[in-house]
């Protein structure tokens, strides 16, 4: 049975834990220690789940947050089926920014 693609993709401001999410649903596992690093443009991961029976193959595309990268990364939401939008409870204003990623 050949599976089914389905495109995902992590939307949010810088540092609200993007790639930690794209890194615990693909590799079951999150970082030992804080590192400081930044995507830039898009990171990618995917995972074969079976739902209802059938085979999927999610591929999680993890967008950078940064304003700089923001033109390069919409190119990434083509096709997308699902959007997780991501921000930090402890930074207002991330939250403030996603009615800007909606």
């Amino acid at each position: 049975m050949e599976s089914i693609n389905v495109k995902y993709i992590i939307v949010g401001d810088s540092t609200t834990g993007k790639s930690s999410m794209l890194l615990q649903f693909t590799d079951k596992r999150f970082k030992q220690s804080f590192e400081s690093s930044v995507t830039i443009g898009v990171e990618f991961g995917s995972r074969e789940v079976q739902v209802k029976g059938r085979n999927m193959k999610i591929q999680v595309w993890d967008t950078a947050g940064q304003e700089k990268f923001r033109s390069v990364t919409r190119t990434f939401f083509r096709n997308a089926a699902c959007a997780l939008v991501v921000y930090d409870i402890s930074n207002r204003a991330s939250f403030d920014h996603i009615s800007m990623w909606l």
